[in-house]
């Protein structure tokens, strides 16, 4: 059982590909919106309204797995999985781990930073998993999100 013990919300966005997107993408478009706004180059009422949605879908999309993350941390179960297969690819990489919940195997993939912990990983290793009890394909990191 995890003892609800919750990554911080900072860890959270630096340790989860899915925010980084969501919130780099919004970034993107307004660099690109104020550029062609500079330049004069088209009627920018249309752009803007694409920008604008944009962003509230990032932003949206960035709380709500915020708050997904934090929920399963502060209420999930930890068990152990073993790292099947591990990648990278400039800043960022994928990992396939396989657990156990409930009598039934589970395989998890998932897309995870390049940093000091995560290239401490290899195949075969064992690690430490929060899962969401109610959906066990949920499941994070332990400790690539309670890192200090």
């Amino acid at each position: 059982m995890n003892e609800g013990r919750r990554p911080t919300l900072l860890r959270i966005i630096d340790s989860d590909y899915t925010i980084a997107l969501a919130i780099l993408v919004p970034v993107i478009f307004w660099l690109l919106y104020w550029t062609l706004a500079f330049l004069h180059l088209v009627d920018l009422k249309v752009p803007l309204y694409l920008v604008i949605g944009l962003t509230t879908a990032g932003l949206l999309l960035a709380a709500w797995r915020c708050w997904l993350i934090s929920r399963i941390f502060a209420g999930g179960v930890e068990t152990r999985g073993d790292v099947q297969q591990i990648w990278f690819y400039r800043d960022r990489g994928r990992m396939m781990v396989t657990f156990t919940w409930e009598g039934q195997k589970i395989q998890k993939k998932s897309t995870i930073p390049k940093n000091d912990y995560t290239e401490t990983l290899r195949k075969g290793q064992e690690v430490m998993l929060v899962i969401d009890r109610d959906q066990p394909d949920r499941a994070f990191l332990r400790d690539l999100y309670l890192r200090k």
